[in-house]
């Protein structure tokens, strides 16, 4: 248990490293933590209501981007029938949240989504559901009424998707939300449709023919749409980015820790040389004082990362709660892995320190 020995002896120098550590893997943690959590909550509410294939523009860059051009839609519903769902999409700034999230869908599509109480609007009424976390947020209850587009609007039931996302939204007939979303160029568009295969069909023959009669279309699995979207994909390169950063910084801190207790150290290395110790002792002994700063880093960065989602999901110009709130098992086994990457990398110079070193040269050290 030396190596625990060495960490206590400056233990202002290892809190202050440890804290360095937990910085860069809380950063870490948190981002990959909302990216990872709005793929899975993306794919996941697409494909719950028989939508294995979703249909958007070709050149969007996220689902709220995507505009298909109304005879286009017409078109899609010709050949497909009721098997396809057209859907809109927009936010609004109302003064109970600043991204109030709209989705406008047909009465077929409505049907697939479970209500936890009261019952679906009446079409072509002001009236719409309300997800069950944004009820919660607003204390709303079937029949209350709440501010949408400058005039009250009742709700009368309220649904549940298992997506955050949804589940803090509006959902509203067509025409009701084509009105409200006017203003974004919605009353001559759509901005997604949901396309359900049935039995007898081949979803990946259906996205050849969609893809080929309609070059503006792509058309994608349900349970791979967030793949799909450049967006997406830009954040998954931010996040390699912020990796990247959070393991340099972090491996700089320790290098110069365990750099320090090489320095510090010398002439007790040599002592320990002269005795028998082999430059490879005197470097599993840096190496389990380097594991040992990185497991309570990491550990301290996940408890960071949680208090920063908390404080992130709780901010009013981000809406109702979809950021999570909590990291899953895979997410703080890679902090673990990261933290043992920086621990191995941190070694390295110290390494080159250690082999170079002299006994004798160690012993007259001051």
């Amino acid at each position: 248990m030396i190596f625990l020995r060495n960490v206590l002896r400056a233990r202002g120098r290892s809190l202050m490293t440890v804290i360095g550590i937990a910085s860069g893997i809380a950063l870490f943690t948190a981002i990959t933590a909302i990216t990872t959590d709005l793929q899975s909550q993306i794919d996941g509410a697409v494909a719950s209501y028989r939508a294995e294939i979703v249909i958007s523009e070709r050149r969007a860059t996220s689902p709220m981007s995507s505009r298909v051009a109304g005879p286009v839609m017409d078109q899609l519903v010709a050949e497909y029938g009721d098997d396809l769902a057209p859907l809109l999409m927009g936010t609004l700034n109302e003064p109970w949240n600043p991204y109030a999230l709209v989705v406008g869908a047909d009465a077929r599509f409505v049907r697939r989504i479970p209500l936890v109480r009261g019952e679906a609007f009446a079409a072509g009424q002001a009236e719409m559901l309300i997800g069950e976390l944004g009820a919660q947020r607003l204390g709303l209850v079937p029949g209350q009424t709440v501010q949408v587009g400058g005039r009250a609007v009742r709700i009368t039931g309220i649904f549940r998707t298992g997506s955050r996302i949804f589940d803090s939204a509006l959902l509203a007939d067509l025409d009701h939300a084509r009105r409200l979303l006017a203003r974004d160029g919605a009353a001559n568009h759509y901005t997604l449709a949901a396309l359900h295969v049935g039995s007898g069909r081949s979803p990946d023959e259906v996205m050849r023919q969609i893809n080929a009669r309609h070059p503006s279309l792509r058309a994608v699995p349900g349970t791979e749409l967030s793949g799909s979207l450049r967006l997406i994909r830009i954040v998954r390169a931010f996040v390699g980015t912020i990796s990247v950063i959070a393991v340099f910084g972090t491996c700089v801190v320790l290098t110069n820790t365990l750099l320090m207790a090489v320095a510090e150290r010398t002439r007790e290395i040599g002592i320990l040389m002269t005795v028998g110790w082999t430059p490879l002792m005197v470097m599993r002994m840096l190496l389990a004082e380097s594991l040992l700063l990185c497991a309570a880093g990491a550990l301290l960065g996940d408890v960071f990362a949680v208090g920063i989602l908390h404080a992130v999901n709780r901010l009013p110009s981000l809406g109702f709660g979809w950021i999570p709130v909590d990291l899953s098992l895979p997410l703080v086994g890679l902090s673990l892995l990261m933290a043992l990457g920086v621990a191995l990398l941190a070694l390295l110079w110290p390494a080159v320190v250690v082999l170079r070193l002299q006994p004798l040269a160690a012993l007259r050290h001051e």
